[in-house]
């Protein structure tokens, strides 16, 4: 009997294990199935003479639920966060801040403390990151022109082109990848490989951009630039060489011109030059178009950014906010600038054949991303103002003409 019993138990034992398995792996299969649920269908729609996929009531009210969420955060939230991104990275909080300071003193010390305790903190980082990614435009796009030609054994220097007001159509791009700069990720789309951002230091603490750059952001310096080839195995630098100067020509007011404030930058072809790397270009085109700036003494101000490191700009986009006039931008991937024919020395014949190289490419693709109408011009130190301003301030005696050569493209090459 006590035998009989025992065989029961472990029978009963044995069925109830049994069926909490077939539970456990029929709610994995139900979860699983709901996740491909969209996929199947966009398979579906997209297939011809496909039959149609039969939904259980349970499913379609799954469907519907989360379209329904999406919905409403697409209508009530994204644009909010679309705002605040944009707000925040061409720094209109610095317009808050003293009001506030004055209005809430106790308030907005606390909040800036607080801020200063969390904000380099990965759950806040990454929690940012990923609402100004929800926020952002997707109409940025990034291509490459170069995935054959860049080689995954070589380190390259990554220059990005323009400035505009701020790396505008980049920001947008990065926002929407979470893992761009993050430790564990593998870097931008289409790059393949871990960029880090040579700015300035003081990017990483910087509201809105320290928590999409993190870790990867440093100084323009050689020091900081060279420090990514010797002390790291996968992480090339990247840098604007136009700077702010470059960002006083970004004006959506003037698209017969496209300029970049590169004609007397060589530091950086020195840089590769020295160190025997080859640069590879990016630009976004349209970048200069987001925003409307005014034309008036562009090279009296490009000057004093350059000295100043900070832009003089009065940039305004739509409403007169700092939302984007566009965001349907593309940073495309230029083929990389190969230095080993150069000497060390040939610094102004690299930098000649580099401009030209940018140009190419540029010209080469202009109408296919929008901007078939416009000039790539290479201005610099001696860019001549003619606005209407600058011929008053002459004619009163307060500014002088300069004697250089007026800039209107790249020094002659042998390229």
């Amino acid at each position: 009997m006590a035998s009989d019993s025992d065989s029961g138990a472990r029978a009963t034992s044995a069925s109830a294990r049994s069926s909490m398995i077939k539970s456990i792996f029929a709610r994995r299969r139900s979860e699983l199935l709901l996740q491909l649920l969209p996929i199947l269908i966009a398979f579906s729609s997209s297939s011809r003479g496909a039959s149609r996929v039969s939904l259980s009531p349970a499913m379609r009210s799954h469907l519907a639920k989360r379209t329904w969420i999406r919905t409403l955060g697409d209508t009530f939230i994204r644009p909010w966060l679309y705002w605040l991104f944009h707000s925040g990275r061409l720094f209109s909080y610095l317009y808050v801040l003293p009001v506030a300071l004055v209005a809430k003193p106790a308030a907005t010390a606390a909040g800036l403390l607080a801020y200063a305790a969390i904000h380099r903190q990965p759950w806040w980082q990454r929690a940012l990151h990923r609402a100004l990614g929800y926020g952002a435009s997707r109409r940025h796009k990034i291509v490459s022109l170069a995935q054959d030609a860049i080689s995954k054994d070589k380190r390259y220097l990554w220059v990005i082109h323009p400035h505009s007001i701020l790396a505008d159509g980049w920001h947008s791009i990065i926002a929407r990848n979470i893992e761009a700069f993050s430790d564990k990720g593998n870097g931008p789309p289409c790059i393949h490989r871990k960029i880090a951002l040579c700015f300035a230091p003081v990017i990483s603490h910087v509201p809105v951009h320290q928590e999409m750059y993190r870790n990867l952001c440093d100084g323009a310096d050689r020091k900081s630039i060279i420090k990514y080839w010797n002390t790291t195995p996968d992480t090339d630098p990247a840098l604007i060489p136009g700077g702010f100067a470059e960002a006083v020509f970004a004006n959506a007011g003037e698209k017969d011109k496209e300029y970049l404030y590169i004609k007397d930058r060589k530091g950086f072809m020195k840089i590769c030059l020295e160190e025997r790397k080859d640069l590879v270009p990016m630009y976004t085109f349209k970048a200069s178009w987001m925003y409307y700036n005014p034309g008036i003494l562009k090279g009296l101000r490009a000057r004093i950014s350059q000295k100043i490191s900070v832009g003089l700009v009065a940039f305004f986009g739509r409403f007169g906010t700092s939302m984007p006039l566009i965001d349907d931008t593309t940073t495309v991937i230029f083929p990389p600038f190969e230095i080993s024919k150069y000497r060390p020395d040939q610094v102004d014949e690299a930098h000649a054949d580099y401009l030209q190289h940018v140009k190419l490419y540029f010209d080469k693709h202009k109408a296919d991303y929008g901007m078939g109408q416009s000039e790539l011009v290479f201005v610099g130190n001696d860019f001549e103002d003619d606005d209407i301003v600058a011929q008053g301030l002459r004619k009163l005696g307060l500014m002088n003409k300069k004697k250089a050569q007026k800039s209107q493209g790249p020094p002659m090459s042998k390229l």
